[in-house]
């Protein structure tokens, strides 16, 4: 995820159990907001990775980078990389390569400007490069709250599936179109998580469950001060808000996600390929979207209104 302005110090209960700093918060669980002005971009960030002249091997479709230290670490998340693509190969029929830059602090940089003031452990995406960058070590990073080493893990690679999702938006939805990403910056996010999602639901059904009890909890500990699907009200937000209101946003399109993925399945991901106008994508507003997306996948504009309602938690968990 990008945030335009740095967050101040603050703090915020994780569950009750951690208390981090609201940089932190702006990015746990949420992933990566690859979608960023043209111009921010002056090196390729494939082209500083391999700059960085790293071991590479090979799993399957994706492409790995790392240090000779890092390796086992590099080649696990690989292994789950190449699963997922494999994966969603099977079921769509197109192809997805992917690059996977697996960095450690000193490595690490900021792919939408030639700075390095990306705070560690964030993972990213560049849908132009095929590339997702991804921390190597499990014992610093933003994502990182311990004691639970499997849960800091988990954590790490539901956000690099969720660049995955990125990368696959523009793979699989929309190759064709001369844009990298639509209009509706929550939609971009909720299609991104959706495909995060539905892999793990499918595959690993118990980090399925782990996921949604923590989203949940996130969900029901934090009030956000905008209940709205226009996000340009995050801009206006002060620092001490904008981290935790953007993670509390993108954890609600998580359980958004896991509401839908329960109804329709992959048959959601196809009828948005077939159904929405792609080459008008730059074109799209909320409303729009939300009134397509009502045609074949009915609630989301009751979704919406109940949000803006404060009723915002599946009804399960009324």
């Amino acid at each position: 995820m990008t945030v335009t302005q740095p967050h101040s110090p603050g703090t915020w209960r994780w569950m009750g159990a951690a208390t981090v700093h609201v940089t932190v918060v702006g990015v746990m669980l949420a992933g990566a907001l690859s979608v960023a002005p043209a111009h921010a971009q002056h090196t390729s960030p494939l082209a500083r990775v391999e700059a960085l002249d790293l071991d590479t091997t090979n799993v399957g479709r994706v492409t790995v980078y790392f240090t000779p230290a890092d390796r086992e670490h590099a080649e696990r998340l690989a292994v789950l990389a190449e699963e997922t693509a494999a994966y969603f190969e099977g079921e769509f029929g197109t192809s997805f390569p992917l690059h996977l830059a697996v960095l450690n602090p000193e490595d690490w940089f900021d792919p939408w400007t030639d700075g390095d003031a990306q705070a560690y452990g964030e993972p990213w995406g560049w849908v132009q490069d095929l590339l997702i960058g991804v921390p190597a070590s499990l014992d610093e990073g933003v994502l990182i709250f311990g004691p639970d080493n499997e849960a800091d893990l988990r954590r790490v690679q539901f956000v690099m599936l969720h660049e995955f999702g990125h990368l696959a938006n523009k793979q699989y939805l929309h190759p064709e179109s001369q844009r990298s990403y639509s209009s509706v910056r929550w939609f971009e996010e909720f299609l991104a998580t959706y495909f995060a999602y539905a892999f793990v639901r499918a595959r690993y059904p118990s980090w399925a469950e782990a996921s949604h009890r923590e989203w949940v909890d996130f969900i029901e500990g934090y009030s956000p001060p905008v209940l709205s699907l226009d996000w340009t009200f995050m801009g206006d937000l002060p620092p001490q808000e904008r981290g935790p209101t953007y993670a509390w946003y993108q954890i609600l399109l998580n359980l958004r996600a896991a509401t839908v993925y329960e109804d329709h399945g992959l048959d959601f991901l196809r009828q948005v390929k077939s159904r929405l106008v792609w080459d008008q994508a730059g074109e799209w507003t909320t409303q729009s979207v939300l009134s397509t997306l009502e045609e074949f996948a009915p609630g989301f504009e009751a979704w919406a209104e109940e949000l803006q309602n404060g009723d915002y938690l599946p009804r399960n968990q009324h």
